[in-house]
């Protein structure tokens, strides 16, 4: 009977561990997000992934030449990025399970700044391959290839709405850079912006309702959040550095973003809290000599990392680990 006993208590606890083992990389998967961004630390550019608080460092490209501007598929298994690898810069595609990639474009001129649409189905792009850049998309495949702009002067960081259903860029048809925003198919094209300073690199929030983009201010840059029809602009970063690609976080409570903030580019982090804001309460992800830049947050579907001793793990409530640890 007592050995009945111990054999059920043994079993209870084998099964209990792995319960919690699965629970543990569940919600690590889901409440804990990564992100991934380039960075020259091994001497070129490579794709880096990397905890929410900067910690449990991952390589993810390791090429001779430079790899960089990666998207995510929304299933996170597959992730296009840019690489000179072949002489000039092209859209690549990599397997993530495997870590194999394949070239998506092929062509003499310059494709770059790629990213996924929210339903997988396009991979929108800049490309001078017409003279002037443009943005086009294509399907994962390489086929179907649209341009959606043909406007004099340049088109180009290209962001989908959430739902897919509207594309919004930075173009410079005058003197100054602007933000505009077209129907996916490159239809019903509107100015969101009309500053002298230069607004790049837009990203939508997840619920559709904002955008944050980059701005050219007496020097340096920073960040910015308006609506999606191009009111109520107000100023999220306060820095003398140059703050560049803004990504929402997936719950849109926060920004992600590189700067120059000393001698060097890094990753940062700051809260969306509100409007007019006036204290820039950043938080520093990466601290390295070399330059980090352009994040992007790792979708739930690719578990970044495997969980580490820092996670605290609690049986009646739910894995959590702290942003700010």
């Amino acid at each position: 009977m007592k050995r009945q006993l111990t054999y059920i208590m043994f079993g209870t606890t084998l099964l209990l561990g792995h319960f919690l083992f699965a629970v543990n990389l569940y919600v690590y998967a889901s409440d804990v997000p990564g992100i991934a961004f380039s960075s020259n630390r091994s001497g070129n550019y490579d794709i880096y992934i990397m905890d929410i608080n900067g910690k449990n460092l991952q390589q993810l490209t390791d090429h001779p030449a430079d790899e960089f501007d990666l998207t995510f598929s929304p299933d996170g298994q597959r992730m296009a990025y840019v690489s000179n690898r072949d002489g000039n810069l092209e859209i690549y595609v990599m397997y993530l399970p495997t870590k194999v990639s394949h070239r998506l474009t092929n062509h003499p001129g310059r494709d770059d700044n790629p990213v996924w649409s929210p339903d997988g189905r396009w991979i929108a792009f800049d490309s001078n391959r017409a003279g002037t850049f443009d943005i086009y998309k294509l399907e994962p495949s390489g086929e179907n290839l649209q341009r959606l702009t043909h406007e004099r002067d340049n088109n180009y960081n290209p962001a989908w709405s959430p739902d897919g259903q509207s594309i919004v860029f930075a173009a410079k048809w005058a003197k100054n850079v602007d933000i505009y925003v077209m129907n996916a198919d490159g239809g019903n094209l509107k100015r969101l912006t009309n500053e002298p300073q230069a607004d790049n690199v837009p990203a939508w929030s997840p619920d559709g309702k904002q955008i944050a983009f980059s701005t050219a201010l007496v020097g340096n840059r920073d960040i910015y959040i308006m609506n999606a029809n191009g009111g109520n602009v107000r100023r999220l970063t306060h820095h003398p550095a140059v703050d560049w690609s803004p990504v929402w976080s997936p719950d849109g409570q926060s920004v992600v973003f590189y700067s120059k903030l000393e001698a060097n580019y890094d990753i940062y982090l700051i809260d969306v809290e509100g409007d007019n804001r006036v204290i820039d309460k950043r938080h520093r992800l990466t601290d390295h000599l070399a330059k980090d830049r352009n994040p992007k947050w790792v979708p739930a579907g690719y578990l970044s990392v495997s969980p580490t001793v820092e996670t605290q793990t609690t049986l009646w409530g739910r894995l959590k680990q702290s942003v700010r640890d």
